[in-house]
Parts: structure tokens; sequence; C-alpha cells
């Protein structure tokens, strides 16, 4: 078995107006095991770049892609997954991970990821799937870290909506791969792939093109990690979503559809939990390193002002007021789930 001080890992990330999620996101994932967090960031306005290169001390490195929305060519996303897979950063590490700073590792068992590939011997690819968490009822963003705020979820196995089974991938680089994607890397030849549960999966392996874990509406049983998924948080920070767009489909705009398929409230989930006073330790130290601190006070300001703006306009009240209306997703039972995702098998 392999020496888990001894693996290093990093992260490709990319980002647009993420200031105020910055710094507990990295925290989370320095308290992880995580050596090196390579950072896109494109038509950025809320100060998100200064912050990031404040972080260089501890391992982040800062590659701004301009304002890139509107030019011709792939999206902002997919402009950074290409240029990631020869970076030094990605080419110097043994497993490769792409997050969204929406997206927290929870796990159970293992306390870091380099532990969590040790106890998988053999593994050349880890499915890490999503698990929805809602709104949890809050109209504003208070404060404290996402994790804290928000320990609402959706039921274990939900069967519908599809994305409810959606993973990201954790790899090594030395296996049989030719480039990120977003959900899994492209491949050349079936890896050895891992589920959640530290099960070898020769389904995932062989089918380079799916990105479910889906179990039928099944909870899963023995599971490991998780990818806790924060798609929506409060209501005002979900206008703030909105606003900025996604970074990998930009002529979609994120709307109440977006909401409902995402806001499930159903069940507490306190997987994370046991990670989060050392990520809070490590939040602290970093808020400690030059002009941290700064940068993140004056992002928050900025995502205030935007919100303000935003309330300000009949169409952002309107659907302020839609989302409070909605409330949270109920999940279908795993039957109905199951008949549901089989109708919609063609388009998914």
């Amino acid at each position: 078995m392999p020496d888990p001080s001894s693996t290093s890992i990093a992260v490709v990330t990319c980002l647009r107006d993420e200031g105020p999620y910055v710094v507990d996101w990295l925290a989370h994932l320095r308290a992880l095991g995580v050596g090196r967090v390579l950072a896109f960031t494109n038509d950025c306005r809320d100060g998100t770049g200064a912050l990031l290169d404040a972080l260089a001390p501890v391992g982040v490195v800062h590659v701004p892609q301009g304002d890139v929305l509107g030019r011709d060519g792939p999206a902002p996303q997919w402009r950074a997954m290409a240029a990631a897979w020869t970076h030094e950063v990605c080419t110097g590490a043994d497993w490769l991970l792409h997050l969204d700073v929406d997206e927290f590792v929870a796990l159970d068992g293992a306390a870091t990821l380099p532990e969590l590939v040790g106890g998988m011997p053999g593994a050349e690819a880890i499915a890490l799937p999503w698990r929805l968490f809602g709104s949890a009822g809050r109209l504003e963003a208070g404060t404290g870290s996402v994790p804290e705020r928000f320990d609402r979820a959706a039921p274990p196995g939900l069967a519908y909506p599809a994305l409810a089974s959606f993973f990201k991938t954790l790899f090594r680089r030395a296996g049989p791969f030719t480039g990120f994607g977003i959900h899994r890397p492209r491949q050349s030849a079936p890896p050895v792939f891992f589920d959640d549960t530290g099960g070898r999966d020769d389904a995932l392996s062989a089918d380079p093109k799916r990105i479910l874990l889906w179990r039928g509406g099944m909870a899963p049983e023995g599971r490991r990690v998780q990818l806790n998924h924060y798609a929506v948080r409060s209501i005002h920070e979900f206008l703030l979503k909105r606003a900025r767009g996604l970074p990998n489909h930009t002529g979609k705009v994120p709307g109440l559809e977006y909401w409902v398929e995402r806001n499930f409230n159903q069940t507490t989930c306190g997987m994370i939990g046991p990670q989060l006073p050392v990520m809070r330790a490590e939040a602290s130290r970093l808020r400690d390193l030059p002009g941290v601190a700064a940068a993140e006070a004056a992002a928050r300001d900025w995502h205030r002002a935007t919100r303000d703006r935003v309330l300000a306009t009949e169409d952002g009240l309107r659907l302020c007021g839609r989302l409070v209306l909605a409330g949270g997703s109920l999940a279908p039972s795993p039957r109905l789930g199951r008949a549901l995702l089989g109708m919609a098998r063609a388009y998914v």
C-alpha cells in the first residue's frame, strides 16, 4: 500500500466573482491534504483574483484568463481545462481533481484524500458522487462557511433528477488519461475505476461518457466519500449566481428550474462535520496571511452591493419572491424516480 504522506494531490478550479467562498473552500482542501490549487479566473469584478494572489504562499497558482465572455471559442471552464492539463501544477502531481468552489469533499473513515487513495490500492480513478444540498430555508447569506450554514440535503440515493447522481473524479495523473473533463478525465484506455464505497466499478471504466453513479434510488452502503454540492446556497446568493452565470454553459441562465432541481432539504447530512474543526482552524490561519482578510472583505462588500442592485430591479425582486414561494423540492419515491428517469433517459 502506498504511503499516504508521499501522495501529492492538485485541484483545478475555474472561478468568476467567488471571493466570499474562496478562503473556507481552500481551507477545506488543505485540511484534506491537497498540496496545490490551480485557479483560473475570468471576467472577475469582485476581487477574486487579488484574493487568489494573496494566497500564493500556500500553494495557490492563479491564472487570469482575462475577459473571455462573449468571445468565440470554448466556454471559460473548457478553456481552463485545456490549459490545465500541461500546466506544471498538474504535470507534477500524483493525483488530480477538478472541483468548483461550491463542491466540498466529505470523507467517512479516511481523514485525508491521500488516505482515501491509500485505502483503494490499484485505483486509477475514484468517483466522488454528488449529494445535493439545499438552501436550508435561508433568504439571506448570513455568516459562517458554506458547510456550516447548509446541512440540509437530498435523501441518500435520490433517483431523480438524474443530475443528483453525477460525480466528479479523483484520478491518477500517470493513468490512461489524455486530458481533463468537467466530471471525469478523457481516457485512452479503460482505467481501474473505484466507486464511493471502495469497490471496483468496471462499468464506469468501460464507458468514458458515463457521468452518473446511479443505484436506482437505493442508498449506498458503506460510502467512504461524497461531494457535497452546494449549488444554490441562500436565495440572495442564488440571485448573484444567476447574475454571474455558469462557467461551462455561458448561454444558460440559472433560474427557477435550476433551483427546483437542486434545492433539496429533506434530511440532515453531517458527514462533513468531523472535518469542520480542522477547516475552521486552517481558514483562520489563511486569513492571517498578508492581504487575505482585506481582499476577502472587499469581495463581501462587492457582493452585498451587487445583491442590493439585483433586488432593486423588477426582474430580481420577482425571482426572489418566486424562489421563496417554491420552497424546498421534494424527492420522488424511488419507484417514481426510476420511472421518471426511464422516460427521460433519451435526454440524459
